[in-house]
């Protein structure tokens, strides 16, 4: 487990023993972030180069627009 998901976990779990129910929905979202990022990371240390295609069409998923 990468440190950034590792540190996302252990805020959750903290947070969620003495946390808001806002501070328990931020650190689960970091949490969900954390692991996006550590898959993205995943995928591109094996996969060839991307297109400048390829990398307009995955920045406009992470943008919340394209799919």
């Amino acid at each position: 487990m990468s440190s950034t998901k590792q540190h996302a976990a252990m805020k959750v779990a903290r947070v969620s023993q003495r946390g808001t129910p806002e501070e328990i929905a931020a650190a689960k979202q970091e949490l969900k972030v954390a692991n996006i990022e550590a898959a993205i990371e995943r995928a591109l240390a094996t996969a060839p180069p991307l297109t400048p295609t390829q990398v307009k069409r995955l920045s406009g998923l992470l943008k919340g627009g394209q799919r």
